[in-house]
């Protein structure tokens, strides 16, 4: 059997309303990462006082993010409606598979919005997404 090695063309990224899995593609999309950091508490202890305790830790929660950026395109209906729903503080689903068949996020999250507009370059649009449970629990391996 041979490896096939994927490519960032392959991911799905989708948006849509929150409450219910994001099924509208974001086709205006270049790069895209999607991070799960474990947050950690300290579970050291002293010990027997005879040697310096190790420091261990144990897993408290978990913090998911997508981010992703978009050219700036004036008839891209998507990113007017992502760029409103930062700008306004709304919450919208957003899917993310990194190639068919693939596990990845889903939920409804808050975005965020930067733009970039470099002197010699593409105007662009970065966003983060950030999971919100208000409507429901986010799948960070779905």
């Amino acid at each position: 059997m041979t490896a096939t090695k994927k490519m960032g063309y392959e991911a799905l990224l989708y948006y849509g309303v929150n409450g219910a899995t994001a099924s509208t593609l974001i086709t205006n999309r270049l790069d895209v990462q999607y991070g799960i950091t474990p947050q950690t508490a300290d579970t050291m202890t002293a010990g027997n006082g005879t040697s310096p305790p190790k420091v261990t830790k144990r897993v408290v929660a978990l913090d998911a993010k997508v981010t992703w950026t978009m050219l700036d395109k004036s008839d891209d209906t998507t990113l007017t409606a992502l760029r409103a729903a930062a700008a306004t503080g709304a919450t919208v689903a957003i899917r993310y598979i990194p190639h068919s068949g693939g596990t990845g996020y889903d939920g409804d999250c808050i975005l965020t919005c930067d733009n970039g507009a470099p002197l010699n370059g593409q105007n662009t649009f970065n966003f983060t997404a950030e999971p919100n449970d208000d409507d429901r629990s986010p799948n960070l391996n779905s």
